[in-house]
């Protein structure tokens, strides 16, 4: 299982480093052409979808991951698949009618325009589906194509944003969101081609699964209640400032997110794989904790340098986004802890997934919900886009302690968290530090101070790192030598 996990964690990691690239690239172009006003535009538009989406899927998306493994056969899946989905794609349609009457008769009128609206109700239902289609590949471990898609979404915006500012007469906010709709038009239609086999099967959708609807609603329904809070928590920050400030303050602060999407290689290919992996794991050997255990101690190590690294060098990344959004260097350190946390708790937080108890996710996203909306109403208005950052960041800390907490209740597993929080408080300091300094001397010698940190705190582990990727560099030579 080692090997299968580091083989698609390469291929995976490959894949989105390259939608990186292409994203790394072209950023700063799109950038560039786009107004911050048009640009925070956009970043509303992701955010109104997102919201939409989380409370759509109904959290039958995690009852699909829950249960897919409780039997082999491809029938048992498609009709899990089946039931799984028809809720929330009722749902969708019920809420376009919605949508649709309400701007009929003028009862609100939507503060993008209604062709925005439109865009949005045509962008939220592929995202729910996709969702579907995209799990039933990461379930499965087709790492190759999850990686495909990833970099064919890439292409496709980036070609038709630049088309499409290139072309001028819809308006940069527009541009930016026809070419995300089309481009997830496009990975959803391919998605379903790789795995046609469970959408387009002849089984009976109530025949070949014996879990029925009420059991799969059950399980879902607290991540209901805990993803609306949930997106609440994770959004407070830009609602924060499209309350108090403007769409160009938003625009700055999510441009700076794409320099946060240096963590996506680890990341994404990390959780693409761990919540299978460990359900799998579980199922067939519910006693063995090494694995949870291990992979704890890896990605912390990994994650935490990759966030120091992005931190030391805020201002060099800041530059590529041009001269409009340099104060995105400030607002960087504490929006590590977004990517950090989140990933190193879904390797704390299996408690939750095997003892079933979803209604506790409720619990974390109320507590880290709660902390970021004081945040945010405390610090946006004082210090803008950085107050949101510093809350934003610390209600993440927040988020992972309830999450790893309640976890350890339902399924024990000794994480060594006292080092845990000890290197977390010197980086929170670091991160402060960063914030409302420029990068100078004091910059470098907190990062050596955090880097030697991790070293003493987490030597076997760093050892392991090390050890594994000399022997992977050796097998690979070996092999070219062979030929």
């Amino acid at each position: 299982m080692k090997n299968n996990f580091l083989k698609n964690f390469i291929i995976i990691g490959g894949g989105t480093f390259i939608s990186m690239f292409i994203g790394f690239i072209t950023t700063p172009i799109i950038t560039r052409a786009v107004d911050p006003n048009a640009y925070g535009e956009y970043s509303i538009f992701t955010l109104y979808s997102s919201i939409a989406v989380m409370i759509l899927y109904l959290g039958m998306d995690q009852s699909l991951v829950r249960f897919f493994y409780d039997k082999d056969s491809l029938d048992y899946k498609q009709s899990l698949l089946y039931k799984c989905i028809r809720v929330p794609i009722l749902l969708c349609v019920l809420a376009l009618f919605a949508v649709f009457a309400i701007v009929k008769t003028n009862i609100w009128t939507f503060e993008l325009g209604n062709v925005v609206l439109a865009l949005l109700c045509v962008y939220t239902f592929i995202q729910v589906i996709y969702r579907f289609s995209l799990l039933l590949v990461r379930l499965q471990y087709k790492s190759k194509i999850y990686s495909t898609l990833g970099i064919i979404n890439k292409i496709v915006y980036v070609v038709l944003a630049l088309l499409f500012l290139q072309v001028g007469k819809i308006g940069d906010s527009i541009s930016l969101i026809m070419a995300l709709t089309i481009a997830a038009a496009v990975c959803l239609l391919v998605s379903i081609v790789c795995e046609k086999s469970l959408w387009f099967g002849k089984t009976s959708i109530n025949d070949q699964c014996e879990i029925d609807i009420s059991s799969l609603v059950k399980y879902a329904f607290p991540y209901v209640f805990s993803m609306g809070i949930t997106i609440l928590f994770q959004t407070a920050d830009k609602l924060a400032l499209n309350a108090y400030g403007t769409y160009s303050d938003v625009g700055i602060y999510s441009s700076t997110m794409t320099l946060v999407n240096v963590f996506a290689i680890v990341q994404t290919s990390f959780n693409t794989l761990w919540a299978p992996m460990a359900v799998e794991h579980y199922s067939k050997d519910p006693d063995d904790k090494s694995l949870y255990y291990t992979g704890n101690q890896i990605i912390t190590v990994i994650m935490f340098f990759i966030g120091l690294t992005l931190i030391l060098f805020k201002d060099v990344f800041a530059l590529l986004l041009g001269e409009k959004y340099r104060e995105a260097a400030y607002i960087l350190p504490f929006l590590i802890f977004n990517p950090i946390m989140y990933t190193i708790s879904e390797t704390t937080v299996n408690g939750l997934v095997f003892m079933k108890k979803s209604n506790y996710q409720v619990v974390v996203a109320i507590g880290a919900c709660i902390v970021n909306i004081i945040g945010n109403t405390i610090l946006v208005p004082k210090v803008g886009c950085k107050g949101a950052a510093i809350s934003t960041g610390l209600s993440y800390i927040v988020f992972f302690s309830l999450r790893t907490f309640l976890s350890n209740r339902c399924f024990y597993v000794d994480f060594k968290l006292k080092r845990f929080y000890t290197l977390t408080f010197l980086i929170v300091l670091y991160a402060g530090y960063s914030t409302f300094f420029p990068f100078g001397v004091y910059s470098v010698i907190g990062y050596v101070i955090c880097v030697i940190l991790i070293l003493v705190l987490y030597k076997p582990t760093v050892l392991f790192c090390f050890q594994y990727l000399y022997k992977t560099i050796e097998r690979f030579k070996l092999k070219y030598e062979n030929r």
